[in-house]
């Protein structure tokens, strides 16, 4: 069976397109539960289900609030789900990837991973589990921009983060390392499960968290219920954030979005659309601005030739 067809101002943006880099003296040991922290939890189920999209990346550069400058192409991204069994648990997976091409962005090398699994056991109790590799971006201004591009000649700085959530409550580890600029984006998902080793880690936050699920999960719950408008509590990073979710009133297919951190500030807001009929929960556009001076617009594209995109479980039936 296969389906033809889920994404803060800057915490957002460090999932979705996360500005980073990464360096191969990383270790090949990872926290408990496998080299694959996601990947080696999903082993033994069968995936029986995907759907994937990809999207092209234009970038809008702004001033006082107005376009002066576009280009399309900037980068590209992919999104997936995917469903699998395994003994009469159940599980989804969800990633999405994205990075930018440094020809077509003034040189800028960045990019990033958010990977999750929902798994559900026979007795109706849902674990999630998460991986992600997140850069920080301190530009708050086109000319703090400007002065991060003469000064990117050497590695880019990232933060690593894994977690997972059971029985109300998450436990999240990071860490921080440090990656060359040769590295691209499409080669993050191979390189997801080697990056956080227990000398990277940092001491495990815990948090209780109730239901919550994790960031994707959130989305694609928002994207595929039928209400006007949801609030849906969610885990990204080891932090609570709180989705609003309020549904176009000329097309129930898109949606704007706006995320709340644990504080009650407002994190980031941006507009997501979906095709009529699919079911997946994927975006066929999202419209993101991580920058006062920058829009970001994701445009699913039609015919994809690209590589394949990785899949999270181990096995297929």
């Amino acid at each position: 069976m296969r389906w033809q067809a889920p994404l803060t101002r800057r915490r957002l943006f460090q999932a979705l397109i996360g500005w980073l880099s990464l360096r191969p003296l990383l270790s090949e040991v990872s926290l408990p539960g496998g080299e694959n922290w996601i990947g080696g939890r999903l082993r033994g189920f069968k995936r029986s289900a995907t759907a994937s999209r990809r999207y092209r990346i234009d970038a809008t550069i702004l001033i006082c609030g107005a376009p002066v400058f576009t280009r399309k192409g900037v980068g590209e991204a992919y999104a997936s789900i995917e469903s699998g069994a395994s003994d009469g648990a159940t599980a989804v997976a969800l990633q999405f990837a994205a990075g930018c091409w440094p020809e077509r962005a003034a040189g800028l090398n960045r990019f990033g991973i958010l990977r999750e699994a929902a798994i559900e056991d026979q007795d109706g109790n849902t674990e999630y589990v998460f991986a992600g590799l997140i850069t920080t971006s301190k530009e708050e201004s086109l000319g703090e921009a400007r002065k991060s591009l003469a000064a990117s000649n050497t590695g880019t700085p990232l933060t690593v983060a894994r977690g997972i959530i059971r029985e109300g409550r998450a436990t999240a580890w990071t860490g921080h390392i440090e990656v060359p600029r040769e590295f691209r984006w499409t080669d993050a998902a191979a390189m997801l499960g080697k990056t956080l080793g227990p000398e990277q880690a940092l001491a495990p936050r815990e948090i209780a968290v109730d239901h919550a699920p994790t960031f994707l999960a959130a989305m694609r719950n928002a994207a595929v219920q039928s209400q006007s408008s949801r609030r849906f509590p969610f885990l990204h990073n080891g932090k609570l954030y709180r989705l609003d979710v309020q549904r176009g009133r000329g097309s129930a297919r898109e949606l704007a979005s706006v995320i709340w951190n644990s504080l009650g500030a407002k994190a980031a807001e941006f507009r997501t659309s979906y095709r009529t009929g699919d079911q997946s929960g994927l975006p066929e556009f999202i419209d993101y601005r991580p920058k006062s001076f920058l829009r970001l617009s994701l445009h699913a594209e039609q015919d994809a030739t690209h590589n394949q995109i990785p899949s999270i479980f181990t096995e297929e039936v």
